[in-house]
């Protein structure tokens, strides 16, 4: 069987888009209901700018997650930026070589981070990477004393790159189905209206204000449901594993666990985003071999299959099943790239001197990855 790449209907997984689409369709029809320029208004909306932000770093740093973080330190220096153009330029402050250079440099980074791997906040690569926000935050403030305006033709080149860069986050989601990535694309295009839609302080403050929110909102609803999912694929997660199997396994039950072979190769050689799009493909096949076992992904190669009131050798020819499947698969990574993968299996039966979970989980592990040292894509028996 032949496996092809979700690519997705724009717009249709409900959970990755609804409360940040919502936020900003709602955004958009207010300030055109009731249209401001009042500037104390604006003050408000500029503290929510910060403290929004601030209240995302937060959880970027409580998560672990550092993929939103360089996003809103962006947000924080465009509005800096912006409010002093505003300000010493009120005429004509979107002409300012700063505001275009801000305008040109603002999506670069954007698609950068949005096409990250997320890791911590405190690793090398990210103290890079706020080395270079500070490097052109340093470029921009010296721009801020040129008296020098932009000539039309360079105004329609950035123009164009945002909406190249609108269209690649668009693409970017339609592919992962993320969370993250839907709050990215609607966060980037709140930001679009307040450099293209607002003419004025407070226009600028408020789309600011709302592009801070639905970063946060899509954070915290990523963060949420990843507690009881895995965001890639669908499937229970690790930490949903743990509180289950304390209370909700049933008397009688086997463990099998499905271990992706070659998974360290896999991402040397095709990288992060096209392996996440080989195990998406790779999950499918199992769920399509899958009796209604319960599904977890306990490590990034690792899945769990619970097998409730199953004995050992019909839980084992359930996972020949997937195993075959799997193997005689063929997973489109491209329109003209299909790939060839496998999987090394093990299950075990909850015996009478087991305690828990814990230990028949550990027993299968121990199975599999012994056999494991000698070959590959097979089902034992612990």
């Amino acid at each position: 069987m032949m496996y092809v790449p979700e690519l997705g209907k724009l717009f249709t997984t409900t959970k990755a888009l609804h409360l940040s689409l919502l936020v900003f369709a709602v955004a958009v029809f207010t300030y055109n209901l009731y249209p401001q320029t009042d500037s104390a208004a604006s003050v408000w909306f500029g503290f929510g700018i910060y403290l929004l932000g601030l209240l995302n770093i937060l959880l970027m740093i409580f998560v672990k997650s550092g993929k939103s973080l360089f996003c809103v330190l962006w947000l924080f220096i465009s509005y800096l930026m912006i409010s002093y153009l505003e300000q010493q330029y009120p005429q004509d402050f979107s002409l300012h070589t700063a505001f275009v250079l801000l305008m040109f440099l603002l999506p670069l980074n954007w698609l950068f981070f949005s096409f990250r791997e997320d890791m911590p906040v405190g690793v090398k690569s990210n103290f890079y990477a706020l080395c270079a926000i500070l490097v052109q935050s340093a470029i921009l403030e010296n721009v801020l004393y040129l008296q020098v305006s932009v000539d039309n033709i360079w105004l329609k080149v950035v123009y164009g790159e945002w909406f190249l860069a609108a269209i690649i986050l668009l693409l970017r989601y339609s592919l992962t189905n993320r969370i993250k990535d839907a709050g990215l694309f609607l966060a980037f295009i709140s930001l679009s209206c307040a450099f293209f839609y607002g003419n004025d302080v407070f226009s600028v403050s408020y789309f600011f204000c709302i592009t801070s929110l639905i970063l946060l909102l899509s954070n915290l609803q990523s963060s949420i449901y990843a507690f009881f999912r895995d965001e890639l694929t669908g499937v229970y997660s690790r930490n949903t594993y743990e509180r289950n199997c304390v209370k909700h396994f049933p008397l009688k039950y086997s463990i099998g666990i499905i271990c992706i072979d070659d998974y360290g190769k896999l991402l040397r050689v095709f990288g992060r985003f096209k392996t996440d799009r080989l195990v998406r493909m790779i999950v499918m096949s199992i769920n399509e071999h899958n009796p209604g076992a319960d599904m977890y992904r306990y490590n990034e190669d690792e899945f769990i299959l619970i097998f409730n009131n199953t004995d050992l050798k019909t839980g084992y020819n359930y996972l020949e099943d997937i195993r075959r499947g799997v193997a005689g698969a063929e997973f489109m990574l491209s329109s003209n790239h299909a790939v060839k993968a496998t999987v090394s299996q093990c299950i075990s039966e909850k015996k009478r001197s087991d305690i828990d979970a814990a230990v028949v989980l550990k027993r299968v592990r121990q199975a599999v990855q012994k056999a494991y040292k000698f070959t590959q894509n097979i089902t034992t028996k612990a």
